[in-house]
């Protein structure tokens, strides 16, 4: 069966009620969907910078300073390298990327967030991308500190042409004792937690220079399913 069939069928099951029929296996799911399961969507929680993230510069991708004559926000700078695909892993480009986050401190920059922790006046704590016509995406930012209650973690809002808006989070692997006492991240199938959860490695900045600067390097890899978002919460 070609992808585009097997899209077809696909979508056609979903429209119809009729995937609830399929077993609830990864296996069969992985069977329609090419081998990739769809990003699974997650809370975007009280904190989301409205209206200030709406003002950010699309171009400006770089998290650890205000701009290019600002200080350096605190903690340990790391390095995002991402896609966006689709079900049969093809990439989706132009497709707008918000990212947001706490500080190295464990705070967001938020009226709502009322707990004790400074604030650092350097970090920019949100950014806004385009995915290329490859639908890769990066930024540079700093390990998020552990909010209360939470386990580090990046928030995402993916908003591509003809595509239901997708809220999700995602986490680190070598944060993996936080990770399993966080209820959000432990409320996903083992599967989602996988596709979630990234590794970091010291990688040269510039790929083709391996003298050039070295950060912890991830890479995010977002699949949009056809899905509509229901854990998206209302910001505050």
């Amino acid at each position: 069966m070609t992808p585009s069939r097997r899209r077809f069928l696909l979508h056609g099951l979903i429209g119809s009620g009729l995937v609830n029929a399929l077993p609830k296996t990864a296996h069969a799911l992985t069977w329609w969907t090419e081998g990739l399961l769809p990003t699974p969507p997650q809370t975007m929680g009280p904190f989301y910078p409205v209206p200030e993230i709406g003002k950010q510069k699309y171009y400006d991708a770089d998290l650890t300073r205000l701009d290019e004559a600002s200080p350096v926000a605190d903690g340990e700078q790391i390095v995002v390298r991402g896609s966006v695909v689709s079900l049969d892993d093809r990439p989706l480009a132009r497709v707008v990327v918000e990212v947001w986050q706490a500080c190295a401190n464990g705070r967001y920059n938020h009226p709502q967030d009322r707990n004790d922790r400074p604030i650092d006046p350097h970090f920019q704590y949100w950014a806004r991308m385009v995915t290329s016509e490859d639908g890769s995406f990066s930024f540079r930012s700093i390990q998020p500190g552990k909010y209360p209650a939470r386990t580090p973690h990046i928030h995402y809002r993916i908003i591509a042409p003809n595509q239901p808006e997708l809220v999700t989070q995602m986490y680190f692997e070598n944060q993996a004792e936080h990770n399993r006492r966080d209820g959000i991240y432990m409320e996903l199938k083992p599967e989602q937690r996988q596709a979630v959860t990234i590794a970091m490695e010291s990688r040269p900045l510039d790929p083709v220079n391996p003298n050039a600067e070295k950060l912890p390097t991830g890479t995010f890899k977002i699949v949009l399913g056809p899905q509509n978002d229901t854990k998206s919460t209302r910001p505050m």
